[in-house]
């Protein structure tokens, strides 16, 4: 069993504001990062991928359906940011 630390009501709220303090701190580092992230440049796909598809044999462009650009990436991280998405022009 975890043995918990017992105190005041004061105690329990100067503890919740120093918190929170750091929880915004994190919240503001975290927008920061996703704000260099969106700012990294693209990356022109050279390669002529080949995918088994439902319907044949197809191409990243085909995937697409002619569409420039894909955003392809996971969702993980916190606060449910899109950290670790890759953005590729083809």
């Amino acid at each position: 069993m975890t043995k918990h630390m017992t105190g005041t009501r004061e105690e329990w709220l100067a503890a919740r504001l120093e918190l929170l303090k750091a929880e915004k701190e994190l919240t503001r580092r975290s927008d920061e990062l996703a704000r260099q992230r969106q700012e990294l440049p693209w990356v022109r796909i050279e390669k002529e991928y080949r995918f088994e598809t439902d319907e044949g044999r197809a191409s990243l462009t085909d995937l697409f359906r002619g569409r420039s650009t894909a955003v392809n990436g996971r969702r993980s991280g916190i606060h449910g940011s899109n950290s670790g998405g890759v953005r590729r022009q083809v």
